[in-house]
């Protein structure tokens, strides 16, 4: 219970760091792609992992995506950590939220951008047995919690 409790502060916290971090505005499609990194030990190897968000590609006018599910990547500087799909994802900023649960792994965190809405869901990510789960819930935030620090 007190993981839990522990595990929900850090998320929390972090929801709103990296919700003033990030914006909800149109992505600009003249921006270059580049991608956003951030590192930490994910697999528990003690070595440090880089992790980069790959944006899917826009279209011209930047209301769509070129591929219809628009779906980021997260991919590791360590081959063996399987990347993360994110369907529905223009996005985001990746964040090391530490070793949460004391399994010796660094949980990953994100709040993927979207073109439309202030609601969007909180995702953080564990891994597990060589597979990346969601150890708990997707927790639904607002805009206006992101800019109130709240």
């Amino acid at each position: 219970m007190k993981i839990l409790k522990l595990l929900s502060a850090a998320i929390i916290t972090s929801t709103f760091i990296a919700g003033c971090a990030s914006n909800n505005k149109k992505t600009d499609v003249n921006t270059p792609k580049t991608p956003l990194i951030v590192s930490g030990d994910f697999n528990g190897d003690g070595k440090k992992e880089t992790v980069t968000l790959i944006k899917p590609k826009l279209n011209a006018a930047g209301t769509g995506c070129i591929d219809s599910t628009c779906t980021a990547i997260i991919r590791f500087s360590d081959s063996t950590i399987h990347p993360i799909s994110l369907k529905n994802c223009i996005g985001g900023i990746p964040d090391n939220l530490g070793d949460l649960n004391g399994d010796g792994k660094d949980e990953l965190g994100i709040l993927p951008d979207w073109f439309t809405s202030c609601w969007h869901d909180y995702i953080v990510y564990s891994y597990k047995n060589s597979e990346w789960i969601k150890p708990v819930p997707p927790i639904p935030t607002h805009c206006n919690q992101w800019e109130a620090k709240v």
